[in-house]
């Protein structure tokens, strides 16, 4: 629809705007933009405020490259509650946040922003392997655990990274295949998560992985 069906240029693009959010079509976006016109003035402005201090302050944490309000440590990353000895990697902020939700992982995460689509132009050097390098060595843990969406991105870029990773001879590992093919982990209900992650399969195992990261770690 457009400003004629709407009477409104200015409602015609709150539509729009709320339209661009994945799976909103036009009837759930009129609905949404009606929803917030009926709203106090006040909780409008939290709203807008919330979303433009998200765009403006948010930024990367240095050792999982999740978010972090402040540039430094994110508050998943400073809890010393967390197991140290379990690194999982993953594509998406999303995924951690699926993960949490089901309960089941205390480790440490690592956010690789994407993953490797030929089709799209992504290749391995566009993703940050160096920093996810420094991670391992400063974090040392025992095991890497892959946890990418069950495509043929995810495959490939756990392939990629099995193999490049091999060389600090650390355990890697990737969740069990109850996840169905072509689905995010943030699509996965909680169950299917939890299950995936305990009994997860081994895809290399080391023969002196806390030698080879100790030598990587002196070099940073």
């Amino acid at each position: 629809m457009d400003e004629q069906d709407y009477g409104s240029v200015l409602f015609s693009k709150a539509v729009e705007a709320f339209a661009q959010l994945p799976g909103v079509g036009p009837r759930t976006a009129q609905r949404y933009a009606l929803h917030m016109l009926e709203q106090p003035a006040e909780q409008q402005a939290r709203f807008v405020a919330a979303l433009r201090d998200c765009a403006d302050q948010l930024q990367r944490c240095p050792r999982c490259n999740g978010f972090s309000d402040t540039g430094e440590a994110c508050a998943r990353c400073a809890d010393t509650r967390r197991d140290d000895t379990l690194l999982c990697v993953v594509a998406d902020v999303r995924d951690v946040m699926a993960l949490e939700r089901a309960g089941q992982y205390r480790g440490r995460y690592f956010v690789l922003g994407g993953l490797i689509d030929p089709m799209a132009g992504r290749g391995p050097d566009q993703l940050p392997l160096d920093q996810l390098q420094s991670t391992i060595a400063r974090q040392r843990p025992e095991e890497l655990i892959l946890a990418f969406a069950v495509n043929m991105e995810g495959d490939t870029t756990a392939f990629y990274l099995q193999r490049h990773l091999q060389s600090l001879n650390i355990r890697i590992s990737t969740p069990a295949r109850g996840i169905p093919f072509g689905e995010r982990l943030d699509q996965a209900d909680e169950q299917t998560l939890a299950s995936a992650l305990q009994d997860r399969r081994v895809l290399y195992t080391p023969a002196a992985a806390s030698a080879r990261i100790g030598e990587m770690a002196d070099k940073l």
